[in-house]
């Protein structure tokens, strides 16, 4: 048994693109307290993890169970989604389909097969990251935008100072965007040792991409290691873990 009515359907359109920016199928955890789901991107350079709790649902009755679907399929249909439209999702057991249903002034139903694709959860890793950076998104993604002129990765860093810099180095040309605690765009730092690691861009910029300009990223960042980037969405949280690029 399960279905689950948001009243919304484009609040739930957020998290789906969220996650089909990394992963083209996933699995939902389903139980009694909400909807879960990890996966590794194709490339395994990339992870991605959803939470979200029954309270963010309008109505939420729910077993146990691992619910495999087609994300590019899935993200097609609630990309229908009018404003302010229902989405109810639905478990059809002996079809082994789910019913996504758009509901406003017409009742739109569609159905989709289920896979059985439950390897692609993966454990969250728990890592201790000596620095935390929590920004506007809007601020981090304009510094995106300006190492991408320069090259295809990007390096984040934390100094002695206490600054954090996005920077991008060609061969002739560089960029570099330094925040620091007086920053409009800071929230709050945590910097406890200097860290710098470079990303590809491409990446950051699809982990980024559902992020509108005034959501809060919590960015975790320790030398050598995946960068962690965090923020809600849609009454949820939704988690990212990028590896670092190895310098030869």
């Amino acid at each position: 048994m399960f279905k689950a009515t948001i009243s919304n359907a484009k609040e739930f359109k957020k998290i789906v693109d969220a996650m089909s920016n990394l992963v083209d199928e996933i699995s939902f955890e389903i139980d009694e307290k909400g909807l879960r789901a990890s996966a590794m991107d194709p490339s395994h350079v990339a992870l991605v993890s959803v939470n979200v709790p029954r309270e963010a649902f309008e109505e939420f009755v729910a077993d146990p169970h691992e619910i495999g679907v087609d994300l590019e399929a899935l993200k097609k249909i609630v990309k229908r989604a009018k404003s302010k439209e229902k989405l109810i999702l639905e478990l059809d057991e002996e079809r082994n389909r789910l019913n996504v249903i758009l509901k406003n002034d017409a009742t739109r139903k569609f159905s989709l097969a289920l896979y059985d694709i439950s390897t692609s959860n993966v454990k969250v890793p728990d890592l201790n990251y000596p620095n935390e950076i929590v920004i506007k998104a809007g601020a981090f993604k304009e510094a995106l935008k300006d190492a991408e002129l320069v090259n295809d990765h990007v390096t984040l860093q934390v100094d002695e100072e206490g600054r954090f810099i996005v920077s991008s180095k060609g061969e002739t040309n560089q960029s570099e965007t330094i925040f620091d605690e007086n920053s409009d765009a800071i929230l709050d730092m945590r910097i406890t040792e200097p860290a710098k690691s470079t990303f590809s861009l491409s990446y950051l910029e699809d982990i980024t991409k559902a992020a509108s300009s005034d959501d809060i990223l919590h960015i975790y960042l320790g030398s050598d290691m995946p960068v962690k980037i965090e923020f809600n969405i849609a009454d949820g949280k939704i988690l990212f873990l990028l590896a670092p690029r190895i310098e030869s």
